[in-house]
């Protein structure tokens, strides 16, 4: 990706922003996602917005910080290394060029998504009111579990049609289907 490119998208996820509790005082507190970025040869890095990713805008790269472990350096020897209480080589950083940066992603809950979405309008990235609701109900009402335990409840295993549809297609009678089944050859 080119530099614009890459603020362009890492500012953008950066607004989809959610509230949850924070763990220690229970108060509510705003959150931004973390931020997948898949790089050329596999490199996955993930900015926890806490630090863990430093972006060089200016000289078009990242610095990612990590801890050092068995997927770090591979056949590395130094890898979470102890000499005793502590280990010796706990940390890693990778500093990645913006031309390896492939595409970048977040996961969102229903309150990211619509903070997303209004970034986007507001950014005038052309997404429509049809795929606004499209997606949302794709996403957030297509994965509820009751939605789909009920919408289930009228689909016949047997078949995957309606089973009302279903009923009204039967050509034969339930002695039909005795013959069938027990008297079959």
């Amino acid at each position: 990706m080119n530099k614009s490119h890459v603020i362009a998208i890492r500012d953008l996820f950066k607004k989809a922003k959610f509230t949850w509790k924070n763990r220690y005082d229970g108060q509510p507190k705003e959150f931004e996602p973390e931020i997948h970025i898949c790089c050329d040869n596999s490199l996955n890095a993930v900015d926890d917005g806490n630090g863990s990713v430093i972006w060089d805008d200016n000289n078009e790269r990242f610095y990612w910080f990590k801890f050092n472990g068995y997927t770090s350096t591979p056949n590395s020897p130094t890898m979470g290394m102890s000499m005793g209480g502590r280990v010796e080589v706990p940390a890693m950083v990778i500093g990645v060029d913006y031309d390896e940066i492939q595409n970048m992603r977040i996961s969102m809950n229903a309150e990211m998504f619509e903070n997303l979405l209004t970034q986007m309008t507001t950014d005038g990235i052309p997404i429509t009111d049809d795929q606004k609701n499209y997606l949302r109900h794709i996403l957030f009402i297509e994965t509820d579990m009751d939605y789909i335990i009920s919408r289930k409840k009228n689909v016949s295993y047997m078949t995957e049609t309606s089973v009302n549809a279903e009923i009204s297609q039967r050509h034969y009678t339930e002695d039909d289907e005795y013959s069938k089944t027990i008297h079959t050859f």
